[in-house]
């Protein structure tokens, strides 16, 4: 049996908020794109009341579902 590559996520450090996610996952992009993209792959986190609310054990995603499956 062949396992697949896992989707990348990462878990929220004491104290992080979504732009301390957004900042340090998502580098690359502006604050604003990169909370729009995690927003959008973490509808699941987003839509718990209260709205965006982040506990430790949450798995955030930091990429998008992949297309193969996987």
């Amino acid at each position: 049996m062949t396992l697949s590559r896992a989707r990348a996520f990462t878990t929220a450090r004491p104290g992080e908020d979504w732009p301390d996610i957004a900042r340090r996952s998502l580098a690359d992009l502006d604050e604003s794109a990169a909370l729009e993209a995690l927003k959008s792959w973490n509808l699941h986190l987003f839509l718990r009341q209260p709205r965006g609310r982040i506990l430790g054990c949450d798995v955030i995603f930091t990429e998008p579902p992949r297309s193969d499956g996987g």
